[in-house]
């Protein structure tokens, strides 16, 4: 990976003695290298390179900044045209095998990985490609063969490693999984990602010092990253900093809208559902209630929504609201503690609420399940990070 440290507009402009023509070549080279892996930006190329519209190595350079703004569906079409000049061309092939991932064509997955072995059988890419395909269809520990086998084959091949360490994190081998990122941020120095890879495997190991380490580390390097941010701010939100969390969770939300993103909706229901738990911790019950409405619609599957919106009903004190969503949530989750505890609650305060209209309700009561919600697994969700 090639991340400069100097800015694209200080290169330029040390540049007096090029013409104007130059400069935007000089330009557009060096924005395409620079920071490519969280500029939300794609890089139109300079009136004056319009004869390189259809190079090949301009269309790979398009479409890896397409690939790693999210925009999956314009970097497959960008892939696309520039196979059809070189059908085997390196840096297009790692992108459009990425693009095959994030779209789910398992099918041309596995037949892109079987001709590029046969073709190409001591090839680091043509392995690369059968494992990724093995990680699409979730069988692990083929994919960790085949990956082994690329990385051996290139041992600094940095996306082989990276999706080798996914590989391990995706069945709990954490030890393995950080030994795999550790190789790769050696390999791709002044790139964010291993930095964030390494701080989600010790978030998941309950150790939220080192994991905010390497979060703050990889923030210093990509701050715009939507994914990193969300990350942040659900390991404040497991850590009890609110107003920490709130901040990265709201900037991140604010990135996504932003940056045009085509992952599935299902991506972002979890950034909804941390905020809408961090509204109803500061009692800011209506925001928390749409945030929860949000993910409801980006993932209607999810226990844990209708789980929070059943506890901000009960806090507002809306029993009735709050048993239909505790019956919905247990649709998902059968056994769910907290729920069947906030169930038995509100029934017993629609109850009280039927007999008198003076009765107490759950709201504001200094024995509500708050501080249970807030310490159950389910309350936390922690943000689904791709992987390539």
């Amino acid at each position: 990976a090639v991340v400069s440290t100097q800015s694209t507009g200080e290169v330029v402009e040390g540049s007096d003695s090029l013409v104007s023509s130059e400069k935007e070549v000089v330009q557009y080279l060096y924005t395409g290298m620079a920071k490519k892996y969280h500029n939300q930006q794609v890089v139109a190329l300079p009136t004056s390179l319009s004869s390189l519209s259809n190079n090949i190595t301009v269309l790979a350079s398009t479409a890896e900044r397409q690939y790693y703004s999210c925009r999956f569906s314009t970097a497959h079409e960008t892939c696309l045209q520039a196979l059809r000049l070189d059908p085997y061309h390196p840096p297009t092939l790692l992108v459009h095998i990425g693009c095959l991932y994030e779209l789910g064509r398992r099918n041309d997955l596995y037949i892109l990985g079987h001709k590029l072995v046969d073709l190409y059988p001591k090839s680091h890419l043509s392995w690369y490609a059968v494992g990724i395909y093995y990680s699409l269809i979730k069988k692990w520990e083929s994919a960790r063969q085949y990956l082994s086998k690329s990385t051996n084959l290139n041992k600094l091949f940095a996306a082989g490693w990276l999706a080798y360490g996914h590989a391990f994190a995706a069945e709990g081998e954490n030890d393995q999984a950080l030994a795999t990122y550790f190789t790769a941020s050696r390999l791709l120095k002044g790139c964010h990602l291993p930095l964030l890879y390494i701080g989600l495997q010790y978030s998941s190991t309950n150790n939220p010092i080192l994991a905010e380490k390497f979060f703050k580390e990889a923030v210093s390097l990509a701050p715009d990253d939507p994914f990193l941010l969300a990350e942040m701010g659900s390991l404040y939100t497991q850590t009890g900093r609110w107003e920490y969390a709130l901040s990265y969770l709201q900037s991140a939300l604010t990135k996504v809208k932003e940056g045009g993103h085509e992952w599935a909706a299902s991506t972002w229901a979890p950034l909804y559902i941390n905020l809408g738990q961090i509204y109803r911790i500061a009692k800011q019950y209506d925001q928390a209630i749409q945030c929860f409405k949000h993910a409801q619609f980006l993932s209607s599957d999810s226990s844990t929504v209708y789980t929070g919106l059943a506890f901000v009903y009960a806090l507002q004190g809306d029993p009735m609201l709050s048993v239909e969503y505790c019956h919905k949530a247990l649709d998902k989750e059968r056994q769910d503690p907290f729920t069947i505890q906030l169930l038995e609650m509100s029934l017993s305060a629609l109850a009280l609420t039927s007999l008198s209209d003076d009765s107490k309700s759950v709201k504001g009561d200094d024995d509500s399940p708050s501080d249970v919600f807030s310490a159950s697994s389910s309350s936390l969700t922690q943000f689904s990070t791709p992987i390539f």
